[in-house]
């Protein structure tokens, strides 16, 4: 159980940023950005000059066509914000 004392210290404790938030959904979207990133998109087909790296060989073995994944980059950050409150 945390002590009052060290809830009411926490609430006031200010965070600034440089630009006003006044959306509902702020920060709650997808990147329209296609990329090298790791969150998996999904599967299309081989297009010449797609880079061979991103090809799926498991898909492609099964559809006998080449296939290549997709990835999105990401624009959020997750931020954790840890509170070591120990005597030590």
């Amino acid at each position: 159980m945390i002590p009052k004392e060290l809830i009411e210290q926490i609430r006031r404790i200010e965070i600034k940023s440089r630009r006003l938030v006044d959306s509902l959904f702020a920060g709650n979207f997808r990147s329209a950005f296609r990329g090298r990133g790791l969150e998996f998109d999904g599967i299309r087909s081989y297009d010449r000059g797609d880079d061979y790296r991103s090809i799926d060989w498991k898909v492609t073995a099964r559809m006998n066509r080449p296939y290549v994944k997709l990835f999105r980059e990401e624009r959020e950050m997750i931020v954790m914000i840890l509170l070591d409150v120990s005597a030590s």
